[in-house]
């Protein structure tokens, strides 16, 4: 009986009614009160749900997924982009690589030691694997990873279980900023912001390039070459005009602030000219 009036009730307004709406149509026109859970399990069994805004996935993956999001773990950059040691901070991004065939995504880790590129992947897809298949790149380059921190937004993919096993795996402590800000992760948005000017925009045009008028066979080698030339030639000011490499090289076991002690026989101020 109850099915027939659910039934009829959908037939009428065209699929449109939800459960917990149905509850209260129903007791309107019985005079008796229902459980919504009833009436859900009724309509999910005799396929009569409603047809707006159905749900993309069950209930055990919604369930799954909030508890995901309540164990996110925290920020342990804040936003002070910078490292005394290579390899002990690092942070992490996605940018899009537009080319005539389709996008193509770049999933980057650079180092906040030196700005060195050390790990990264192209995909035509943006998911998960593109991120753990950029940190096992890392992983083959760098032997002792463990203990280090690894930045990026909130990003779903950065949130699956999958990736956050994976460093868990490798003794990498993960850090997570806030979705929607850029400020979160400004040291790989400016990266990505390089790469896209002094590697695209110069060499294709950057409206060929966000319209999508250049081909694969050339985005992606460029981008390959940058890379390389980024990390082995290009001068960074804050390096002493040194390339990431170059200054790692030179500075293996990184660069601590030096303590200056007081000389004897200077008065506050003659000390503080000399410094």
């Amino acid at each position: 009986m109850i099915g027939q009036a659910i039934s009829k009730l959908q037939e009428e307004h065209h699929n449109s009614i939800g459960y917990r709406h149905m509850v209260t149509l129903l007791e309107k026109d019985t005079g008796k009160k229902l459980g919504s859970r009833r009436i859900r399990r009724i309509m999910k069994e005799k396929e009569l749900q409603s047809a707006v805004r159905r749900k993309k996935y069950s209930d055990e993956v919604y369930i799954r997924r909030r508890k995901m999001k309540e164990s996110l773990p925290p920020d342990l950059i804040q936003r002070h982009f910078y490292a005394l040691e290579p390899y002990k901070r690092m942070v992490e991004d996605i940018t899009y690589l537009p080319c005539i065939e389709q996008t193509y995504y770049l999933n980057a880790i650079e180092d906040l030691y030196n700005g060195e590129i050390l790990a990264y992947t192209i995909s035509d897809s943006v998911d998960t694997k593109l991120c753990t298949d950029t940190v096992k790149v890392l992983m083959n380059r760098i032997q002792c990873i463990a203990g280090a921190v690894l930045h990026s937004d909130g990003g779903s993919t950065y949130q699956s279980y999958a990736y956050r096993s994976l460093l868990e795996a490798l003794g990498i402590r993960m850090s997570l900023g806030k979705t929607g800000s850029c400020y979160e992760n400004a040291a790989m948005e400016a990266l990505n912001g390089i790469i896209k000017t002094e590697c695209l925009y110069c060499r294709f045009g950057k409206s060929n390039v966000k319209n999508r008028r250049i081909p694969k066979r050339d985005i992606i080698p460029a981008v390959e070459a940058f890379i390389e030339f980024y990390n082995t030639e290009r001068p960074k000011e804050r390096l002493g005009f040194l390339s990431p490499v170059e200054f790692r090289l030179r500075n293996p076991k990184g660069t601590y602030p030096m303590v200056v002690k007081q000389e004897k026989g200077l008065t506050e101020q003659e000390n503080g000219k000399t410094m």
